[in-house]
């Protein structure tokens, strides 16, 4: 059993993971766009809606979602274009009325990424074909589809949907805040391991953002739920980074196709290290700034001083 926490002495910050509620944007039908002006240093947003009336594609969705779309397929993808239905356009509306909170919370979310600024403005842009549910096609721009996230959990105003996709906009700045850090502190990813330590620290840190309460307590602690997760995936955690340590490119895309993909209770890599790292938090994201710091192998140290010594001893070394 995966019971090895640590528990150090609880700091009431006020930033708890569960209760980070912020907010992104999108606009109606066409070619329209919203700007949520931010108080203090918050990040500016700019809504951009990728579908007109018409249902044609306008460039913002075409550049965001050819990431996925290699080797001449976006033609056939935009082909299947159309008009945003109206449950896409209910999720429309319901995002574009968060743009203040969402600007508004950018300044919490830079706190684990201590001396890093985040771009000038973020674009948040929607459409409805051939994207996943929130991504992050570049530097300074964040992508919901709506056909996804409508198929995906129903109406924007069913169940959790309204903190889901806060949730969804804080994983996805959080990418673009990684993505700032990397550029001011390089790093090598030459072999299968490190790849793979990089998208536990990249992916872990973004699904920490996306824990609801059933994952994550008052005050930052881990649920029953968390714990019992934790049990199951903890020895493929193992298992999967030390076979990654000889691997080839045919194994290493075996071994890591799971990782940060797929069901959200099943990513051997992502949600292991997003527990840890809540873990680590207790409440204060402050404490976060170290293993962002260690970079991709401080994963292993975390890995470490939460693992039991039996599997911690299967971890490579390194």
């Amino acid at each position: 059993m995966v019971r090895g926490l640590r528990r150090p002495a609880r700091r009431e910050s006020g930033l708890r993971v569960a209760t980070l509620s912020v907010l992104a944007v999108l606009a109606a039908t066409g070619v329209a766009c919203r700007r949520a002006e931010p108080a203090g240093s918050a990040t500016p947003i700019l809504v951009s809606v990728g579908v007109g009336p018409d249902g044609r594609v306008e460039p913002p969705w075409r550049d965001a979602i050819a990431i996925w779309h290699r080797g001449g397929t976006l033609d056939s993808v935009l082909a299947a274009a159309r008009p945003l239905s109206a449950v896409e356009r209910a999720w429309a509306d319901s995002v574009r009325a968060r743009a203040e909170a969402w600007s508004a919370s950018t300044d919490s979310l830079r706190l684990p990424f201590e001396g890093i600024a985040a771009p000038q403005r973020v674009v948040v842009v929607v459409g409805n074909v051939g994207g996943q549910d929130a991504f992050t096609p570049n530097d300074s721009t964040v992508a919901f589809d709506v056909e996804r996230l409508s198929s995906l959990y129903g109406a924007p105003g069913e169940g959790e949907n309204p903190a889901r996709i806060d949730r969804f906009f804080a994983h996805e700045f959080t990418h673009l805040l990684h993505r700032a850090w990397r550029r001011e502190h390089p790093v090598r990813l030459e072999t299968a391991l490190d790849r793979a330590l990089w998208d536990c620290l990249v992916e872990g840190l973004g699904n920490y953002r996306s824990l609801s309460s059933r994952w994550v307590g008052p005050g930052g602690s881990l649920t029953p739920h968390a714990l019992t997760v934790l049990d199951r995936l903890a020895p493929v955690f193992v298992e999967r980074l030390a076979a990654l340590a000889h691997a080839d490119s045919a194994e290493e895309a075996r071994l890591t196709a799971d990782l940060s993909m797929g069901a959200f209770d099943r990513k051997w890599g992502a949600l292991p290290t997003a527990l840890w790292l809540a873990a680590e938090a207790e409440g204060d994201e402050r404490r976060l700034r170290r293993w962002v710091a260690a970079g991709p192998r401080g994963i292993l140290e975390l890995a470490r001083t939460h693992l039991p010594d039996s599997l911690a001893a299967g971890l490579p070394t390194g």
